[in-house]
């Protein structure tokens, strides 16, 4: 999981968009979202020979990033708000060998697919202040293949893991209007909780101020935290990518 979610890095797109101002509703709203995730990575996956530990800033992992997809979408109808977030991330890194291991280094590639969906309820919806609550699931698939260099060949170590898996979510948001114009917002979920093959514990924070342009544009800013633990067989790994992001937002 740490450089499975070397992730989310340089992207497009965030699940903890804003809605528009509260008002009656006979149809649906839609939002778009595109944004850039500057995070730095840690994470530590556990080998046979040792644990390999990965500190990555946002510099590095722009080096290391082959490609990467992010794109998130909105509807929302009165007090009912549904969300989906895709992200695709195909990375290499180099890891720090194994403490006391006769190694002098490693790489690691990986291909990453996470899938959010959620569905939640407005429990406070007036002119300036939504409060959102609900939950929703994430589909993950990771194939990591990490090689360790040993003095000559003949002693070089590879390990591969792969798999996928789905978490149980708990969501919530709250959106303000400072102005017509100005915003915030917060977001935070949590899930796993080690249920059948899901991860042992996963969560996110987000905090972001935000400006519209006009009643279709608008654009954000702010800070995200994300954490996952999870055992893929006899292999722990954890993740935590955190870092300011920038997006923007169209609504139609």
């Amino acid at each position: 999981m740490p450089v499975r979610n070397l992730l989310a890095t340089v992207a497009l797109a965030a699940s903890f968009t804003l809605p528009a101002p509260a008002m009656a509703q006979e149809n649906w709203d839609f939002t778009a979202t595109a944004y850039g995730w500057f995070a730095g990575l840690s994470g530590t996956v556990e080998t046979p020979v040792g644990d390999l530990e990965a500190d990555v800033d946002f510099g590095d992992i722009l080096e290391s990033l082959d490609i990467a997809f992010l794109g998130a979408f909105e509807a929302r109808k009165e007090r009912l708000t549904l969300i989906a977030d895709l992200q695709y991330f195909d990375l290499s890194s180099d890891v720090d060998a194994p403490t006391g291991a006769f190694f002098s280094g490693g790489e690691t590639d990986t291909q990453t697919v996470l899938l959010s969906a959620y569905a939640a309820y407005a429990l406070i919806d007036n002119s300036n202040v939504r409060f959102d609550v609900g939950g929703g699931l994430r589909y993950t698939h990771a194939d990591i293949d990490t090689n360790l260099f040993g003095q000559d060949p003949a002693s070089d170590v590879s390990v591969s893991v792969d798999g996928d898996y789905v978490d149980l979510l708990i969501a919530a948001r709250l959106t303000g209007n400072f102005t017509d114009r100005l915003y915030g917002l917060a977001f935070a979920d949590v899930g796993g909780f080690g249920i059948e093959n899901s991860s042992d514990l996963t969560w996110q924070t987000a905090g972001a101020i935000g400006y519209r342009f006009s009643k279709t544009w608008s654009a954000l800013g702010g800070y995200r935290h994300l954490s996952i633990h999870r055992e893929f067989g006899p292999t722990d790994t954890t993740t935590v990518v955190s870092g300011p992001f920038l997006g923007f937002q169209a609504s139609f």
